[in-house]
């Protein structure tokens, strides 16, 4: 079951998407743990735009995942992990990188186990 929000139930839940940036320059870039905070559906696009808190400083920033052609699927390349089905409020280490022109791309993402 999807626990993906429409952008109004955000809203209506609490959640403050404005807060989280998406341009590359507010993203961090590597690999590192971050808080999956909460997700909606992408606007004009077939995607789930994640929200995440950064674990070592508290940055909050946004990042896409789209619906990959060959399988259809709310996945990064490569990987499993379901980003309609994924849990929120948890800790994912996660890889961003930056492509040649200088557009944030999410690379890998897994549940962190406490």
């Amino acid at each position: 079951m999807s626990n993906v929000l429409t952008w109004k139930k955000a809203l209506d839940d609490g959640y403050e998407p404005r807060l989280y940036p998406y341009a590359a320059e507010s993203i961090p870039t590597g690999q590192f743990e971050a808080r999956l905070d909460f997700k909606i559906w992408a606007k004009n696009t077939m995607g789930v735009s994640c929200y995440f808190t950064a674990t070592a400083d508290n940055k909050k920033f946004k990042l896409t995942v789209f619906r990959r052609k060959s399988d259809e699927q709310y996945a990064l390349e490569n990987e499993a992990l379901d980003f309609t089905q994924c849990p929120v409020e948890v800790s994912y280490l996660i890889t961003v990188g930056l492509n040649k022109s200088g557009t944030a791309i999410f690379r890998s993402a897994s549940v962190v186990n406490s």
